[in-house]
């Protein structure tokens, strides 16, 4: 009995961090590094207009407008991939081919393919040489290997970042999302609380952190 018991506990607990996973790391993989490479992107192109290629930039330019469509068939794909590879190849060393790997990554999300996701992450933080960008490619790093419920993974990758102020409210959201997937409600409860609590601090606005506050009373009163 004890043991039906455990298997319903792993259960409930699976389901929840798929829940999660679907309701609010998805949309915001996106959004993050769709708003943070239009962000640097504009900070690198006003300080380094003068010294930067223009075919450099009109690739960018092309896979931000490409990528930026709510959604994109098959032959939108394999548009956005050439313009990202052509980047890679011609301009590695810019921060034009970081952020091309991080829609790479977002593409390989919108098409369910987290192992690809996952790779391209991964590839950003080992060529990349800006603290920034290595930090933010590597919280959505735990995030996709949260989404392939590696949730001890996810803890180990996010225990090794080093984060800068800008990006600790985020972190402690994300380590909540790890510890509800870990079945741990009320570590979950208080890194959550923790990033509200950083997100006033620094005077950011981080969405859907009170919603998965309340969600958590009803799953346990049940």
């Amino acid at each position: 009995m004890a043991d039906q018991l455990n298997i319903h506990e792993e259960d409930d607990q699976l389901a929840a961090a798929k829940r999660l996973w679907h309701n609010y790391a998805k949309p915001i993989l996106g959004g993050i590094i769709i708003a943070a490479a239009g962000l640097f992107a504009w900070h690198w192109w006003q300080d380094h207009q003068q010294s930067q290629s223009e075919a450099a930039s009109l690739q960018y330019q092309q896979l931000i407008q490409l990528t930026s469509q709510d959604s994109l068939d098959d032959s939108g794909r394999q548009a956005a991939q050439s313009i990202i590879d052509a980047i890679r190849d011609q301009h590695g060393d810019t921060l034009y081919a970081d952020l091309a790997g991080m829609i790479q990554a977002r593409l390989a999300v919108d098409g369910n393919d987290l192992p690809a996701a996952e790779q391209a992450l991964g590839e950003v933080r080992k060529s990349s040489d800006r603290d920034e960008i290595r930090a933010l490619a590597g919280l959505e790093l735990v995030r996709v290997q949260l989404g392939q419920n590696n949730a001890e993974e996810a803890l180990g990758t996010l225990e090794s970042l080093q984060l800068p102020e800008a990006m600790s409210a985020r972190g402690a959201d994300i380590r909540g999302d790890i510890q509800l997937a870990l079945g741990n409600t009320d570590e979950a409860r208080s890194a959550w609380q923790n990033a509200v609590n950083l997100a006033r601090e620094h005077n950011q606005e981080l969405s859907g952190i009170q919603l998965k506050l309340d969600d958590l009373a009803p799953q346990e009163a049940s």
